[in-house]
């Protein structure tokens, strides 16, 4: 008999295994380390041409501390994926990179939606994907594309001692193209099709990068990039129109001062998709993944408009000065029929929708000013980092209309219309949205018009120590100040709230390097993020505390032959508290018979009518369900056999649990969006002399565990598991061959999904809807010239 063990066993057990095999192997191996070349950096550009002869992660990535100090000499789990990996990657989407990073999935439909290391991030946590440090992305449906990326650096762990509110999980950081004083150009026309079943997949992107010199002396150059083109997706209906240009501008102004001003417009049109569902939460009962229930005329817009400006300025050789600033105005609007639930006489066959109308603008502006200074105290050398950041973010989300059809009103019929059977729903039957009411007279409240405003104001400060080439340390602290103001400009019985949270959030880490290249690390940090100000509870209110983290991070890294062979591996340990849980907001009748069976106790400022009856949430709710935590280990892999050869991979072990919960049967269910175990593997070869000279071959596998979409509702559950909607676990595989004709033109033909495995990739907020699946087979055709 096999002898059962608890899952945070099994991860201490994996890890302790891991390290000590890995430990005993690095120690060893510097002394071969001597007697090989330097491999030539990812990051050194040779025009617009790729580069072969490199890696795919850089051996410096700045975003964990903030410091321009190795990855070796940094007590945190960091990568920085350079140009080298963009490209033979092949994608137009930061998100489609996800698969091939290490303890990070995609998990929702929109930019923000990420699991890292357990812990899900969503819309409303801008500090998830960074732009140069600085939050606040142009479009939030759609990830932010390649074209303008230079590189991007994953971290993992609590970072909020140096960015301010942020998931304990970890954040990117995407750096963008600067202008370069050496003129080049690239212009990439690429095509794609869907190749299998359930795939109508046609399209192309054309896109350009310019940069050079203005002035003949290169102190100012400039740098032109733009994207745009049409695809048709694989879901019935689908489609995105894209449109994205940047210009930019650099000013050396004297040798150690420079100044860079960007700007970017982006503009996408697509059609609005609420993806599947899962009756009975039953996963065997999800519909083929073209299956769409929405209208022919369901659409969504996003516009985004940014400005951004970096200052650098040296002081001295060991002072230092770095000033950002970035401003986003956002807008959206969409008109569609979204997906509620489930109808009451069907539940197995048929779900509802609501007419919908809305228009939202969100801006961000915020700015980030730090300054390092490098000195001697008594033969021990610090690194010192000072530094204040703040900002504001503001919301105005106006629903134009939010229409839940009721069978009882005097448009039975056309209520009727709107329900769609799950497995064969007829589309274009339904009046469109405008002949629908704008919302239900039984409740006004659903037409609301939020507006919020989020403050924030941090002062930080860390020091790398280096007591000897042997000891290191690194120590630092936050003091964050959060405003949120939530009002509402329709409804009149809505009570304005305020909102404030102060705290100090400290940081350390220690590093023992025995030998010049390895490292041993643990560190210690913090995360604080204050709940969105439009996150609301079932009464409508945001009583909501504060969600905080800690994190215990030990592990090894190695930077061998010369960085040849870059091995990391790492435990972790992370507790979070004051979580929120999302759900469907409840109707008045289901509100007051939780209130008669004891489930929530109505407060005594809760929104009423003018009749005395009390105005529930509408749309989306949450319920603050207590703690969280996720412990796992992670290996990863960069090596570069070959001038010409390039592998990067890593395993992802994570159990991610709830600790804590005011809902009867999820103290102990699993996190949802978090497969235990996750693998992958991206490598490329090219052929440097012989009859396939200039022929280069890809090869990408990645594996995702077993998940769970949701959490229980009840100690009890006559559903799969609980109710708790598992997700198979799948394996993608990507292959990519690469040509280059002559100097100046590379071509490249991707086959993604080559196997046309069929999967479902996340599951949304309410678990048994919006369910999004994987992209089945496509063959993308890329030509790219450069000069």
């Amino acid at each position: 008999m096999r002898k059962r063990i608890k899952g945070g066993q099994v991860v201490a057990r994996r890890s302790a295994s891991v390290l000590a095999i890995v430990s005993s192997l690095l120690i060893a191996a510097p002394a071969l380390a001597q007697a090989t070349t330097d491999a030539t950096d990812g990051d050194e550009e040779q025009g617009q041409q790729i580069v072969v002869t490199g890696q795919f992660v850089d051996k410096g990535a700045q975003s964990a501390t903030k410091l321009a100090i190795p990855v070796l000499d940094t007590p945190f789990s960091v990568d920085s994926y350079n140009s080298n990996f963009l490209k033979a990657v092949e994608t137009t989407n930061v998100s489609d990179l996800y698969r091939y990073m290490t303890g990070i999935q995609r998990a929702g439909n929109t930019g923000y939606d990420i699991t890292f290391r357990g812990f899900k991030t969503s819309g409303n946590d801008r500090n998830a994907i960074l732009t140069d440090g600085l939050p606040g992305l142009s479009v939030r449906f759609g990830s932010p594309p390649t074209v303008g990326v230079d590189h991007i650096e994953l971290v993992k762990g609590p970072t909020s001692v140096l960015y301010g509110q942020a998931q304990p999980g970890g954040f990117i950081n995407i750096i963008t193209k600067k202008p370069k004083s050496t003129p080049s150009f690239d212009v990439t026309l690429r095509g794609q099709t869907g190749l299998g079943s359930f795939n109508r997949q046609l399209g192309g992107l054309a896109s350009i990068d310019f940069t050079g010199p203005i002035l003949a002396d290169g102190a100012v150059s400039a740098r032109l990039l733009g994207e745009s083109g049409y695809t048709r997706g694989f879901r019935d209906g689908a489609y995105e129109k894209p449109v994205f240009i940047s210009p930019m501008v650099s000013w050396e102004i004297d040798p150690q001062t420079k100044l860079t001003l960007q700007g970017e417009y982006r503009w996408v049109k697509t059609h609005l998709d609420t993806y599947l569902v899962a009756p009975n939460r039953d996963a065997s009962r999800i519909a083929t993944i073209n299956t769409s229930y929405q209208e022919d005329k369901d659409f969504l817009i996003e516009r985004g408009k940014t400005g951004n400006l970096f200052l650098e300025h040296e002081f001295s050789r060991d002072v230092k000065f770095n000033l950002g600033y970035r401003y986003v105005d956002h807008f959206d609007t969409q008109t569609n029929f979204d997906v509620v639930g489930f109808d009451s006489t069907d539940p197995l066959n048929t779900i509802t929708r609501r007419a919908r109308r809305q228009e939202n603008i969100r801006t961000y502006s915020f700015v980030d000013a730090n300054l390092t200074a490098k000195f001697d105290t008594l033969g021990i050398r610090h690194t010192l980092l000072l530094g204040f950041s703040g900002g504001r973010e503001t919301a105005s989300l106006n629903r134009l209309q939010f229409y839940n059809c009721a069978r009882t009103t005097n448009v039975a019929t056309s209520c009727t219309s709107l329900n769609l059977n799950i497995y064969n729903p007829v589309h274009n039957a339904a009046l469109d949205v405008a002949n629908f009411p704008l919302f239900d007279p039984a409740k006004p409240s659903d037409l609301n018009w939020r507006y919020t405003t989020q403050n924030s104001l941090g002062f930080y400060g860390s020091d790398f120590i280096e007591f000897s080439d042997m000891f290191k340390a690194m120590v630092g602290l936050r003091y964050a100040n959060e405003r949120q103001t939530i009002a509402d400009k329709r409804i009149t019985t809505f009570k304005p709230v305020e909102k404030k949270d102060t705290k100090f959030l400290p940081l350390a880490g220690l590093l023992f390097q025995p030998v010049r290249h390895v490292s041993f690390y643990t560190s210690y940090s913090t995360s604080f993020v204050p709940v969105a100000a439009s996150s609301q509870d079932v009464f409508g209110m945001n009583p909501f505390k504060p969600t905080e983290a800690t994190s215990i991070e030990g592990g090894v890294k190695t930077e061998l032959f010369n960085r040849r062979l870059n091995v990391t591996a790492a435990y972790f340990d992370i507790k979070k508290k004051n979580t929120l849980n999302t759900f469907n907001c409840l109707t008045l009748a289901q509100l007051n018979a939780a209130i008669t069976a004891g489930t929530y106790t109505a407060p005594a400022d809760a929104p009423r009518d003018t009749a005395g009856n009390l105005i529930p949430g509408s749309g989306t709710c949450s319920n603050q369900l207590g703690g969280e935590r996720a412990r796992g280990m992670e290996i990863e892999l960069n090596a570069t056999p070959l001038p010409n050869w390039q592998i990067t991979g890593g395993y992802a072990h994570t159990v991610g649990r709830v600790t804590s919960s005011n809902i009867a049967g999820q103290t102990g269910a699993l996190l949802t969006n978090s497969p235990r175990d996750a693998i992958n593997l991206w490598t490329r070869y090219d052929i440097e002399e012989g009859p396939l000279e200039d022929l280069g071959v890809g090869l990408g596998v990645s594996y995702i565990g077993k998940r769970h979409g949701l959490l229980p509702t009840a100690a009890v559950d006559a559903r799969p598991e609980n109710g708790t909607l598992p997700l198979k676990g799948y394996t993608v595989v990507d292959l990519g061959l690469y040509y280059k004709v002559g100097d100046h033109l590379d071509l490249t033909l991707k086959a993604s999904n080559l196997f046309d495995e069929r999967y479902i990739e996340s599951a949304g907020f309410t678990g048994d809807i919006q369910l999004v699946p994987g992209t089945p087979r496509t063959i993308t055709l890329t030509a790219r010239v450069h000069m």
